[in-house]
């Protein structure tokens, strides 16, 4: 099932669809402007009817926004608006991942980062990819048994990880946090606080306060939105030193309306 927030998108292009012909009537251009505005609803209805993928691992609840049904086009969406290649470069780069590091990659989708980090890591090392999606981690498997990748996946959600304490070096959080309400941001982090290692890193790449009036003009109403209000508002890295990570440090801004950080998890001290 799609949580409430994932309908935000299909139901806003709806609406502006009927606006475009109440306004101007049917021309070609306002035909073909409906059209793109419509491709988001379709892709939506084809996701979660049509070709919704089967599970065999049993569900988990969250009460955070989930793209389970984007799983079947989820990787050609993302290249589609800029969040291919480069984008997982990027946060890569920012990871700094070392041979022989275990890494847990939260919110995974269709797991092309967590492919990715466990062939930095390297035969010694080992990457893990959850996500609450059924169908997100179902793809994940047959892409990662498709190319001969070690990575691992598992259906899970942040504020409840199937790990023991101090279990992993590093933990990615990629465009995840901003499908969190406050609470479950908060839970989250703590979770992800508890696995890593003393000196982990957790590296988060996510939506925060634009660089440029046109991405505000776009952008304003997700400051009234529970997920990103925080997100857009500039009081993520809060966040992170709430649940006990220090230092918290800004690694970047991609797109102006991206932002990388490196948060690490202190080391214990010694009597």
């Amino acid at each position: 099932m799609m949580d409430r927030w994932s309908w935000l998108c299909p139901w806003l292009a709806v609406a502006l669809a009927a606006a475009v012909f109440m306004l101007f009537g049917l021309t070609w251009w306002s035909a073909l402007l409906a059209a793109l505005l419509l491709v988001c609803p379709a892709l939506l209805l084809w996701g979660l009817f049509i070709t919704r993928p089967k599970s065999d691992e049993p569900a988990v609840h969250t009460h955070g926004m989930t793209m389970d049904w984007a799983a079947p086009f989820y990787d050609v969406y993302c290249r589609a608006v800029g969040l291919g290649q480069g984008f997982r470069d990027q946060t890569l780069r920012v990871a700094a991942i070392r041979v022989g590091e275990t890494i847990l990659d939260v919110g995974c989708g269709t797991g092309v980062l967590t492919r990715r980090a466990g062939e930095a890591a390297g035969p010694a090392g080992a990457a893990t990819g959850i996500d609450p999606g059924q169908g997100m981690i179902r793809v994940a498997k047959k892409n990662a048994q498709r190319l001969g990748s070690r990575a691992a996946f598992k259906v899970a959600a942040i504020e409840q990880l199937p790990f023991e304490d101090a279990r992993f070096d590093v933990v990615l959080a990629s465009l995840m946090l901003h499908h969190l309400p406050p609470d479950l941001k908060r839970q989250g982090l703590r979770e992800v606080h508890r696995v890593l290692k003393p000196g982990g890193r957790f590296i988060v790449a996510d939506f925060y306060r634009p660089c440029n009036p046109l991405w505000w003009l776009l952008a304003w109403p997700f400051l009234f939105m529970r997920t990103t209000a925080d997100n857009f508002r500039g009081t993520l890295p809060d966040y992170f030193r709430e649940a006990g990570f220090d230092p918290v440090q800004g690694k970047g801004r991609r797109a102006g309306i991206l932002a990388f950080w490196t948060a690490i998890k202190p080391e214990e001290k010694t009597a």
